[in-house]
């Protein structure tokens, strides 16, 4: 089944939108990096076991490659982070709300790149199932 048809508000009505993700944690849920410009498509990255949708992809030198370097080399992209709680099964709740803000402003027709690390990627295979 694919991602987007697993992923709806029929599927998980209890989805709401919240400031800073799913259970009002700043660190849970979709948080746009880099906008892109003109986008045509996104690019999803979910961190693995322990991570943090930031303090993941940050290198010493507190530099985001995926909001400080990416978007230059493919500015075409929207640049999305996805935070989760990494014991808990809630992470494809969040997922759905990325489904439903694609549907939103009618970008679910665009590519969609996922980066998943560790955990994350069991998360995301968990959710396209």
């Amino acid at each position: 089944m694919p991602l987007e048809s697993k992923l709806t508000s029929d599927h998980y009505p209890d989805v709401v939108e919240q400031p800073g993700g799913t259970y009002n944690d700043p660190g849970f849920g979709i948080k746009e990096l880099s906008p892109g410009t003109t986008p045509t498509i996104d690019i999803v990255a979910i961190h693995g076991l322990d991570g943090d949708r930031e303090k993941s992809w940050t290198a010493d030198n507190e530099k985001l490659w995926l909001r400080d370097f990416l978007p230059q080399a493919i500015p075409a992209a929207r640049i999305l982070s996805y935070g989760y709680d990494a014991y808990t099964d809630s992470s494809l709740i969040s997922l759905a709300r990325l489904h439903m803000s694609r549907e939103a402003d009618d970008t679910k027709k665009r590519p969609i790149i996922f980066i998943a690390h560790s955990l994350g990627g069991i998360i995301l295979k968990s959710a396209a199932k």
